[in-house]
């Protein structure tokens, strides 16, 4: 049931959703990207943009999805790309903000940075930034609504494929 009041920022909801964004993090550090969308609700936006780019609008975005349907679709899209080496990511999240919005969802404000490791190499820092995200809330299981990923450089990667 849909309501304006503010939800109340509970011990348990804080670790509600740092549980929730590990999983996230294990989905993704296990190369299980079917299941990606599933942390989403149907109608959702995943970006990533960097900090210039977030103050100009998101036609600048790096990416730019909106709904499962197109997240499906870049699943698919990685799966039959050929311009990629294998490798290992690993995704850290940390120094979780949360604040509570309108009705069922929160804001939450996290830092992030993944490490990419491809086979005979050294790890290297692949990307680092902040999440701006909307989550919905509804009882204890929690989506995402809106997924933002900010980046901190100003000039992304170029091999741009997987999930943040």
């Amino acid at each position: 049931m849909a309501t304006n009041e503010a939800l109340p920022l509970t011990a348990e909801l804080r670790l509600d959703v740092q549980e929730f964004y590990f999983r996230y993090a294990e989905c993704l550090d296990g190369g299980r990207l079917q299941q990606w969308p599933e942390f989403f609700l149907d109608a959702c936006v995943y970006r990533v943009t960097t900090r210039r780019a977030l103050r100009r609008g998101p036609e600048e975005d790096v990416v730019s999805l909106n709904g499962k349907t197109a997240m499906r679709d870049r699943i698919v899209a990685i799966g039959q790309s050929e311009d990629f080496e294998p490798h290992i990511q690993r995704h850290y999240i940390a120094n979780f903000r949360l604040q509570a919005a309108a009705g069922e969802e929160l804001r939450v404000q996290a830092n992030f940075q993944v490490l990419r490791t491809f086979p005979e190499r050294r790890s290297e820092a692949f990307v680092s930034g902040y999440f701006l995200d909307r989550v919905a809330v509804s009882g204890r299981r929690l989506n995402f609504r809106e997924k933002l990923c900010v980046l901190d450089s100003e000039v992304p990667p170029e091999s741009f494929v997987y999930p943040i």
